[in-house]
């Protein structure tokens, strides 16, 4: 699999979340909505691993101070609502500047997917400088590489999805640092050429 990397590039993260109309200091956990009742997509272990992480203290605090937000590519099932954090829709984005813009306004891409491929959002949430929490399925593990460009948690296993995510969202630097070493992998690794 490759990618156009000239095309999904990093974007300073408070200039792309105003071009997808976020606050610019909000947190943002991006994923897929398309279709909650897909078994194998993991929407209903995301929920638990959010639901998980809303019992930390911390957690509760970004949320209630509007600091965070989940976006989501497409419309998410609307049992999402019953969280009690704010959930912004993308809907269908109509170009990859869109989707890039998407990719690098995310602080995290967070894909819960049970079973899957090599799926080409992981490789373009890289390439934007996004780092990646997944669950160690597929062909996820041969383009993540655990603590380095992402987290990567045993299948089906909520709570971790949860820590891994709040381990990121309470270090910077090491979102950073993420983001940074998965744009050089993909410029390795997966550029079209």
């Amino acid at each position: 699999n490759s990618l156009e990397t000239d095309l999904y590039t990093p974007l300073p993260k408070p200039e792309a979340k105003e071009r997808m109309g976020l606050g610019k200091d909000r947190m943002t956990l991006l994923f897929g909505g398309e279709d909650g009742n897909e078994k194998r997509k993991g929407f209903q272990e995301l929920m638990a691993a959010i639901r998980y992480c809303l019992q930390d203290p911390g957690f509760q605090e970004l949320t209630a101070a509007g600091k965070l937000s989940l976006i989501c590519f497409g419309h998410p099932n609307d049992e999402i609502a019953s969280l009690g954090i704010p959930v912004d829709p993308l809907g269908y984005l109509d170009s990859e500047e869109k989707i890039r813009d998407a990719y690098a306004a995310a602080d995290i891409f967070v894909l819960p997917s049970l079973e899957d491929n090599l799926p080409n959002t992981v490789l373009e949430a890289m390439s934007c400088g996004t780092p990646v929490v997944a669950f160690e399925t597929g062909g996820i593990p041969e383009m993540v590489r655990n603590g380095v460009t992402g987290q990567l948690v045993p299948v089906g296993d909520s709570e971790k999805l949860g820590r891994a995510l709040l381990a990121l969202i309470f270090n910077p630097e090491k979102r950073d640092a993420m983001g940074e070493d998965g744009r050089k992998q993909i410029e390795a690794d997966y550029p079209l050429q």
